[in-house]
């Protein structure tokens, strides 16, 4: 099992915005003290795909490097 030392994930879901045109969103929690904490919820309309595939890979690359800016900033 890996340890985790991040209290910050990132969950994405795809939206079908019409047959073939994919959008990505993702979702950033933060988990702190036994709570969950919902820090932002984005929706990449402005960069569609082909399929939902490439849409999640898109949000799970955007959600971590919005994790990555956000880490140094955001301590206890």
């Amino acid at each position: 099992m890996n340890k985790i030392d991040s209290p910050y994930t990132v969950s994405v879901y795809p939206i079908e915005q019409e047959p073939g045109v994919w959008f990505a969103t993702y979702l950033i929690n933060e988990y702190r003290d036994g709570t969950e904490r919902i820090l932002a919820n984005v929706s990449m309309r402005h960069n569609v795909h082909g399929t939902e595939a490439l849409a999640t890979n898109a949000a799970r690359v955007a959600g971590r490097a919005a994790i990555a800016r956000l880490a140094p900033h955001h301590k206890n």
